[in-house]
């Protein structure tokens, strides 16, 4: 669970790649673990050896320990280097620190960048989570990260996030190119959705006759879309839900969204804990909510979910 304290994690892939001109870019990728801090330092230490110059750090990370976090963090400001979330990548909840301890910050568009409040194993919030979330909040603000990143911090529960927009990241001198996916932080802020691409009025993508991949729009721009028309349906705050398994890690983020008719529909991405994508599926209910029509973006295989007993969905037929 990202921005968990006491629960072992996976450790992320550390990984030193070629730069322009001779350089190294030091790559971290999925969940954050126990040790990682010192894959990263030893990976800085021999490019320092070596006479390499360290581009940049580039992170792709849906979270994990936070004290690790805190560490690689540390690191990256120590050495003054720079960070980046490249396109389609994710850095949310303790890889938030790292990246926040750039100098300079990039992100690229469709990155995706977001916090939350810290949690034990389970996403359980506890005194000692609460006491986690106030030292992660304290850090932010040494590493000048403005009031109202850190108020989005410390009030969105462990089990959701909030995705900072273009004009949040810039507030804490964050350089991007383009848009970066246009997410609501707050329900306190509406009307940040004006400057995004008008949201589509989904008509039924799942249960509809399949439809050639290659003439449907690129999924960081559908997204980004059903984002907006989340947050048009929710008051400002798109309904965004993200979760990890502690035991096989995979990250699933979601948004959720109502379809004309008023079904419910859901736009998944799922990764493995090396950060890379698994599956990436979009899922419409009937009017019961009991059994819902799904679709593999990628590939287009067409599938349909029952709720069992428990209210759990379960995948029953392929078609």
């Amino acid at each position: 669970m990202a921005g968990c304290v006491g629960s072992p994690g996976s450790a992320a892939t550390v990984s030193s790649l070629p730069g322009k001109s001779g350089s190294i870019v030091i790559e971290i990728r999925g969940l954050i673990g126990p040790g990682d801090a010192d894959v990263f330092n030893q990976s800085v230490r021999r490019a320092t050896d070596a006479g390499k110059t360290i581009a940049s750090v580039r992170l792709n990370s849906p979270g994990g320990k936070l004290d690790e976090g805190a560490k690689l963090a540390f690191a990256i400001r120590f050495g003054k280097l720079a960070t980046i979330v490249a396109s389609d990548a994710v850095c949310a909840s303790a890889c938030f620190l790292a990246f926040a301890a750039g100098d300079p910050k990039f992100a690229a568009p469709g990155a995706l960048i977001g916090v939350h409040k810290a949690s034990e194993k389970g996403g359980l919030e506890t005194k000692a989570s609460g006491a986690a979330t106030a030292a992660m909040a304290g850090f932010a603000r040494e590493l000048g990260i403005p009031s109202h990143i850190i108020s989005l911090m410390v009030k969105t529960p462990s089990r959701e996030i909030a995705w900072l927009d273009t004009r949040e990241l810039h507030s804490m001198a964050v350089k991007t190119t383009g848009n970066v996916a246009q997410v609501t932080g707050s329900a306190a802020q509406p009307d940040r959705i004006a400057d995004r691409t008008p949201p589509v009025q989904s008509e039924t993508l799942a249960s509809a006759p399949a439809q050639k991949i290659e003439s449907r729009p690129a999924w960081n721009e559908f997204i980004e879309k059903m984002i907006a028309l989340s947050s048009e349906q929710n008051k400002g705050a798109a309904r965004l839900t993200r979760s990890c398994k502690p035991d096989a890690p995979e990250c699933a983020m979601a948004v959720a969204y109502q379809l004309k008719d008023g079904r419910q529909a859901l736009a998944t991405m799922f990764q493995d804990a090396n950060g890379n994508i698994k599956r990436r599926e979009v899922c419409e209910s009937d009017a019961a909510n009991d059994l819902r029509d799904c679709f593999n973006w990628d590939t287009g295989a067409k599938y349909r979910d029952v709720k069992n007993t428990k209210g759990e969905w379960e995948q029953n037929l392929s078609y």
